[in-house]
């Protein structure tokens, strides 16, 4: 029997990702914002996701249908053609959005099986939401020194925006010592320079808990 607090929290949980959606949407479609933009802004907003996962669920296992249902949804979302409509049509990128979810449901089973902590599923999504989401945002509008990974092209402004958020979210969220928040945002920066293909979504926020716990 699924208590009523983990349906109020399933039902706030889709209406808090249609909102984000539909924002990105209003956005795109009145602001004039580009796909990527948009892609960014969806991807930190719905990171804010993992505050409902850790607060507001009683039952962590009835939390999974969460991430199980984003993952399925933005799959249609990216091969049925639907992504055009928030001007996407990269499929190779726009499979991040599957990615995503697929790690906050990775997250989430390991703090299920006691392997990770809570705040680790918070310190992992927001590397990976705010952390990589700036990155690209701030690297887009002011990365002047350029460089090449996997034919990616990166910034270096970029690079520092991503650990330096990803330092930031590990001290606010965790109890991990400076020390280690360091590693770990030195591992995040990494992961996210190097990973090609929208699969940072997963190497990032799984490799940064990793790091932490390790350490």
């Amino acid at each position: 029997m699924v208590a009523s607090q983990d349906l109020a929290a399933l039902a706030l949980s889709f209406a808090f990702i249609l909102a984000i959606v539909a924002a990105a949407f209003l956005l795109y479609r009145y602001a004039h914002l580009g796909a990527e933009v948009v892609r960014k802004l969806i991807h930190i907003g719905v990171s804010n996701w993992v505050f409902i996962l850790v607060f507001c669920f009683s039952d962590p296992r009835v939390a999974l249908a969460g991430p199980a249902a984003f993952i399925i949804i933005n799959a249609v979302f990216v091969y049925s053609g639907a992504a055009r409509f928030l001007g996407m049509g990269n499929r190779k990128r726009d499979n991040g959005l599957i990615y995503f979810p697929l790690s906050l449901l990775i997250l989430t089973l390991l703090n299920i099986r006691g392997l990770i902590a809570p705040y680790d599923v918070i310190a992992g999504t927001l590397v990976m939401g705010y952390g990589d989401g700036l990155a690209a945002l701030i690297g887009s509008l002011w990365g002047r020194h350029q460089y090449s990974v996997m034919n990616a092209r990166k910034s270096w402004e970029g690079t520092l925006v991503m650990f330096f958020v990803s330092l930031a979210v590990v001290l606010i969220f965790t109890p991990y010592s400076l020390t280690t928040a360091l590693v770990m945002a030195l591992v995040a920066a990494f992961f996210e320079a190097v990973t090609p293909l929208g699969l940072d979504n997963i190497t990032v926020p799984l490799l940064t808990v990793l790091t932490g716990v390790v350490l």
